[in-house]
């Protein structure tokens, strides 16, 4: 449960961006739910911000409210599983986490995060070696430009296997974790 309300939280502060609230939002909000919003999402405490977007509409956002929600939602944003995920999707931290559980938190973080970033320059390599070999199939193209192309696929397919490398290296990791850990 605590895992669907840290990701339901995530995806809607997500689609509403980092922008902070508007004159109107302030009027109408719920400070405990935006603070535990906040808090689940893995965000720093933002009340500052919110509270300067609100000054321009001469209202004074409620601060324990918020950091009572704030507290709430941080506690169940600060569990290991939701670290891991977060993480996992390129998200996460732990350092938003009381320090007390810095140490318990960080493996968690560090072989999703691993993971996320080695899939994630997997991509984008293939990405680019596929682009350049489209860019081959142009027949108005110039000879110079078709040997710029070729040496750039070149030199893709010569960082081939340290990418691979990293990547299954970084599978590798994140599957004996998760069966040591239950995930």
């Amino acid at each position: 449960m605590r895992l669907v309300h840290a990701v339901l939280a995530a995806s809607f502060l997500s689609s509403t961006g980092c922008a902070v609230m508007s004159v109107n939002e302030c009027q109408v909000a719920d400070w405990m739910e935006v603070g535990q919003r906040d808090g689940a999402a893995g965000r720093y405490n933002r009340f500052v911000q919110y509270e300067k977007a609100c000054a321009k509409g001469d209202i004074q956002p409620n601060q324990s409210l918020y950091e009572v929600g704030y507290t709430k939602g941080r506690f169940d944003y600060c569990q290991p599983e939701n670290i891991f995920h977060a993480s996992l999707s390129g998200g996460g931290s732990y350092q938003v986490c009381p320090y007390a559980q810095h140490a318990e938190l960080k493996p968690y973080h560090d072989v999703a995060a691993q993971y996320y970033e080695a899939k994630k320059a997997q991509g984008e390599w293939f990405d680019e070696l596929e682009r350049y070999q489209s860019y081959l199939l142009d027949p108005k193209l110039s000879r110079e430009n078709r040997d710029n192309y070729i040496r750039r696929i070149r030199e893709l397919k010569i960082k081939q296997e340290r990418i691979e490398f990293n990547y299954f290296d970084a599978e590798r990791k994140l599957t004996r974790f998760q069966r040591e850990h239950g995930l």
